[in-house]
């Protein structure tokens, strides 16, 4: 990847203000050039200060150096044996990166700009506080704690040890003698931080895109789960479920929809980035990465078949064991997540200003389809997720993503100004970290299953079935698998991937050759819909982790990537970025970068 050199400079962000346009979050004016001395005089300017933070949590990406209002988040999980990004090399994914990698740089800085933002904020707002309501200064302090261990969770999970600051540096001689802080010394600070801010926040935000009592506790019950804590994360999110008021909306793909977002069913979604539809500057590029390129997307973002293989059959049971699993119709008789997070051969794509279409990457041209008349037919139209050579087929595993991509604009028909939200926390989350935190510190295994429960009859999924509650290694296995395809493409995967047995996990299930859907000529049937004519053979799955790990013949029979490199402990983190140690040479580096 291009390495993007205002990154090598970030942390030489802290002596500025940088503040930034508010108008995309939380409809207020942007703040002009302002010094630390002549601002923070009163609530106002609070206000817009907070809303800097915010707008730092989640306003750009990562790649072309952060010109793209797509959230960072978006790409998190393509890091992962989850998800692909377009490239055909250099990729993180792949293991073909080092410490001068454009992206490696540009999380950091983008992390660390959150914590300068808070904590200029911190230091600088008690010249307000006279001028305040006690109540409202307390909030904006609890806020802004929340925003900042949010960026020190990603940290950690990226980089493991890090510089910890809680101020502001005061000269520069210290901002050049900063050095690495052990990562449990941090996250120890950061849940008493978080304890104390969530005692002057309500479980309800005060405004749609702002942080919660529930979002303090569960950003702490994420960090107690990176420490292994798992005493803490089961008791934390005991209290979230117990006393948050939350609840799951009955609808899963509402969440990813904008006007299930505003109506928040249920009040799931406790965390999220709104873009406002009367500001024609917020908006974000979701549906042009992960989009069709029939229907105006780019296709530059993928699932890989490792996750699509790994949503089970309406059963209960994995496509190796279940009987309903039919290879030449692989979206049948699925989890209905599935349908619902990707896209793969035989499912209907309906999006609006664009001709709608039954996906496949084989066929030469595509076959249409009429979501009113519900009426199939084959006009020679080329098919571009076939011939592009950016597409699934020729760049990507012959999937793509649905999750996020059932909308199109305010207009409803360009692709790059999107304006569904970037959901940064759910219920559904809490729950899962409920059930692994109890799993792992030995509760009952009805305990784990109440909770996983909960997650699966939502999706219309059995409950977990009784041989596998009474089996810990299958139980373990299946909470990890709730929690991987519930909440694929939300960017939360890698650090669960990460730091399961110890890298472990990890490190069997991506140094992997990366293949694809069946590389089949397909048939259309009515009244049965798409099929592969020579369907690959079914993977085979791990049996410790119970995942998919070989495709047999794949060579022959399906659709081809990389071949993975993985190196333990070397990939379980992100190297230091050669540009912040070249500055501050006491920063040491992970280990084998």
């Amino acid at each position: 990847m291009k390495h993007i050199k205002i990154n090598r400079v970030a942390l030489l962000l802290f002596f500025a203000v940088a503040l930034g346009s508010c108008k995309k979050y939380l409809d207020r004016n942007p703040l002009s050039a302002n010094s630390q001395a002549d601002f923070y005089n009163d609530a106002a300017q609070v206000q817009q200060a907070l809303t800097g933070v915010y707008n730092a949590i989640g306003a750009r990406t990562i790649s072309p150096g952060y010109s793209n209002p797509t959230s960072y988040y978006s790409k998190l999980d393509l890091y992962t044996e989850i998800g692909m990004e377009r490239g055909l090399s250099g990729t993180i994914a792949s293991g073909a990166y080092d410490a001068t990698n454009g992206t490696v740089a540009e999380l950091w800085g983008g992390f660390f700009q959150v914590v300068q933002r808070a904590n200029n904020l911190l230091l600088y707002m008690t010249k307000a506080e006279s001028v305040m309501d006690p109540a409202e200064y307390r909030r904006v302090i609890a806020e802004a704690k929340v925003l900042r261990a949010m960026a020190y969770w990603h940290l950690i999970s990226l980089y493991g040890d890090v510089p910890f600051f809680t101020k502001p540096p005061s000269n520069q001689q210290e901002l050049f003698e900063f050095t690495r802080t052990d990562k449990k010394v941090i996250i120890d600070f950061l849940l008493k931080d978080l304890e104390s801010a969530a005692n002057d926040l309500d479980w309800n935000p005060t405004q749609a895109g702002r942080v919660s009592k529930g979002v303090a506790k569960g950003i702490g019950a994420r960090l107690a789960m990176l420490d292994k804590n798992y005493t803490y994360a089961a008791a934390i999110t005991d209290d979230i479920i117990a006393n948050g008021g939350y609840g799951l909306n009955p609808v899963f793909q509402n969440l990813f929809r904008k006007a299930g977002q505003t109506a928040n069913v249920n009040r799931e979604i406790m965390f999220y980035y709104p873009y406002g539809d009367a500001d024609a500057g917020s908006f974000n590029y979701l549906n042009l990465v992960q989009g069709s390129r029939n229907n105006g997307g780019q296709s530059s973002h993928f699932p890989t078949q490792f996750l699509v293989d790994l949503f089970e059959c309406r059963d209960g049971k994995n496509i190796a064991e279940s009987p309903l699993y039919n290879p030449a119709k692989p979206n049948a008789n699925r989890d209905p997540r599935m349908a619902q997070t990707v896209i793969v051969p035989g499912d209907t794509v309906v999006v609006q200003g664009f001709t709608s279409i039954i996906f496949d990457f084989y066929s030469r041209y595509i076959t249409r389809y009429n979501p009113t008349t519900q009426v199939v037919d084959f006009p020679t139209i080329v098919n571009q997720d076939s011939a592009n050579i950016f597409g699934p087929r020729v760049n990507g595993l012959g999937n793509l993503w649905r999750k996020y991509c059932q909308d199109r604009d305010i207009n409803g028909t360009a692709g790059n100004f999107y304006k569904v939200g970037w959901v940064y926390m759910r219920f559904a989350e809490i729950l899962l970290i409920n059930a692994e935190a109890h799993l792992e510190k030995g509760s009952p295994a009805i305990t784990v299953a109440t909770s996983v429960n909960r997650v699966r009859a939502r999706a219309g999924m059995p409950n977990i079935a009784p041989d596998v509650l009474a089996d810990a290694n299958k139980l373990k296995q299946l909470v990890r698998r709730e929690k991987t395809v519930e909440l694929a493409n939300e960017g939360l995967h890698l650090a669960d991937m990460r730091r399961w047995d110890n890298g472990a996990y990890a490190a069997k299930v991506m140094p992997l050759q990366m293949y694809g859907e069946s590389n089949s000529p397909v048939k259309f049937t009515a009244g049965v819909g798409l099929e592969f004519i020579n369907p690959a053979p079914v993977p085979t799955f791990d049996p410790v982790y119970l995942v998919p790990v070989a495709w047999p013949n794949g060579d022959a029979t399906r659709l081809k990537r990389e071949l993975r490199v993985f190196r333990t402990p070397q990939h379980l983190l992100c190297p230091i970025p050669l540009g912040e140690r070249d500055k501050v040479p006491a920063l040491t580096q992970n280990a084998d970068w």
